[in-house]
């Protein structure tokens, strides 16, 4: 399947609504104060993805198959949006609980105000970066001189081959890029370009390999140059969490549950792909690779536990974008991160 449009991060112009001045709504359906599960009122969560379900949120949907949202005594329901604007507006006007999002948008968020704020990694690193045909066999990045690269033509994927232009010390003449819109795999397949930018490591890469009957050569983002990021994060209303004792409690419950199922899926990769069977429309030969590859990938953020973000990390992640003209303002990571809610006490791991 290729990247329709929507996925994938960018500046979203649907995004710049009046939503500074919403207040905190009260939330009746999101149960009482955090307590013990056994004590604590029922509650029901609404959370919009960021796109169709697919491996990227296996831990999510591992954790609902195995009862462990049931078992905070949460009711999870899981909505598609209908355009990439969607997650984040709805959470910042309060119908949504939480959402799916991509961590730039948060950037994107704060500069217009948006009552958001990222409680959770859900895929600590870049999934996003060049992909390579296997038609070429490079083995290292710098190699793609010479040759062509496409991407959809959104302001992040200029950034991104401006980056790794300058990492390999290249000019735009001596890597040709073309706009393929969001026929990213298809692109490759046809021999339109010879790479591709923004696609993705556990999609994109696999697709191509599966098709060619021969495997990609992939390089992700942190090795083209830009700072290392969290794909995809769970958001929340930062204004509600303050003031809504009640929701505050369901997003911890929330992430309890979550980080443990995603914990026990990456103990049984097997059983997570059946139920992301259940879950998407992939094709089985694809979630067979895809989703035991991407339960790994969630495991590689050196030093932190599972669904941790990294302040500094993101705030060198924001000076990028703010560096490449993603933002016109100085971003500040610390209003837009949070750690309070997951189940730790320290997101540091022991060593």
């Amino acid at each position: 399947m290729n990247q329709p449009a929507g996925r994938g991060w960018k500046p979203c112009l649907q995004l710049l609504v009046v939503v500074a001045a919403v207040g905190a709504v009260g939330a009746a359906a999101c149960g009482a104060p955090a307590g013990t599960a056994a004590t604590t009122p029922p509650a029901s969560l609404n959370v919009e993805l960021d796109w169709v379900p697919n491996p990227d949120h296996v831990g999510l949907y591992y954790a609902q198959d195995q009862g462990y949202f049931t078992r905070q005594r949460l009711t999870v329901n899981f909505r598609v949006p209908s355009s990439a604007a969607d997650p984040l507006k709805f959470v910042g006007l309060n119908k949504a609980d939480l959402a799916i999002s991509y961590e730039p948008e948060l950037f994107y968020g704060q500069q217009e105000h948006l009552p958001l704020v990222a409680v959770a990694a859900v895929v600590p690193v870049p999934l996003n970066g060049l992909i390579v045909s296997p038609k070429l066999q490079i083995t290292s990045l710098c190699q793609i001189r010479g040759h062509s690269v496409g991407f959809a033509g959104v302001p992040s994927d200029y950034a991104f081959y401006d980056t790794l232009l300058h990492t390999c010390h290249l000019s735009r003449q001596q890597v040709p890029h073309t706009t393929v819109g969001y026929n990213l795999a298809q692109s490759i397949l046809s021999g339109k370009v010879d790479s591709i930018i923004g696609g993705y490591r556990n999609v994109e890469a696999i697709q191509v390999s599966q098709e060619m009957k021969q495997r990609v050569t992939d390089f992700p983002a942190n090795q083209l140059g830009v700072p290392d990021y969290d794909e995809l994060v769970l958001v929340a209303n930062s204004a509600r969490l303050r003031s809504d004792p009640p929701y505050a409690s369901a997003v911890r419950r929330f992430l309890a549950a979550f980080l443990a199922g995603t914990g026990a899926a990456m103990r049984n990769p097997a059983g997570a792909t059946s139920v992301m069977r259940q879950a998407s429309q992939y094709s089985q030969p694809f979630l067979q690779v895809s989703v035991p590859y991407t339960l790994k990938l969630l495991a590689q953020h050196p030093g932190l536990r599972t669904g941790c973000l990294e302040l500094a990390a993101w705030q060198s992640f924001g000076n990028w974008l703010k560096a490449h003209h993603l933002l016109h303002q100085t971003p500040n990571a610390a209003a837009i991160v949070t750690d309070k809610y997951l189940p730790y006490r320290s997101c540091r791991q022991p060593s």
